[in-house]
């Protein structure tokens, strides 16, 4: 085969995989919540699951879209306005189950659907969007997330 060719397949399998970390479920890709995207966040699936299972949390409605990103978004900034000091050394935010990437800014507040550019050196809060429900209406904390498993720091 040309040398083209060859160039053309490695360019579009370099942009899908590139795609495949910055996309998530809605904006309309599918996304196993069961595949590990970022390291982690498998466990954090399972254990959601798990908890779920055992009524450690309860199931929230599953949103597509425009309306389940705003969900996401309005739950996201919530925690980080109610849970800020557990927040301090985080740079990013990982909904494991929709691969949402939110980025904390300077001023302590949220860039929801930012895609992190480097993760070196970077502190990841993984969570899914069952913890983040439970979280901002106080039915679990942080302790209890973390032991659960339904909530990890990365870094």
């Amino acid at each position: 085969m040309k040398p083209i060719f060859w160039l053309i397949l490695l360019s579009l399998t370099s942009l899908g995989a590139s795609f495949s970390i910055r996309a998530c479920s809605y904006d309309g890709q599918f996304n196993n919540p069961f595949t590990e995207s970022f390291p982690g966040s498998l466990d954090v699936a399972i254990a959601t699951q798990e908890a779920l299972e055992h009524r450690h949390l309860e199931a929230i409605e599953e949103l597509e879209g425009q309306r389940g990103l705003r969900r996401a978004s309005w739950w996201l900034k919530l925690m980080v306005k109610q849970h800020n000091n557990e927040l301090e050394s985080v740079a990013y935010i990982y909904l494991v189950d929709s691969h949402l990437w939110s980025r904390m800014t300077l001023d302590s507040s949220v860039d929801i659907h930012s895609s992190p550019t480097s993760l070196n050196q970077a502190s990841v809060l993984l969570l899914s969007e069952a913890t983040l429900s439970a979280l901002v209406q106080n039915k679990v904390d942080f302790k209890k997330a973390i032991e659960l498993g339904i909530l990890k720091f990365s870094s």
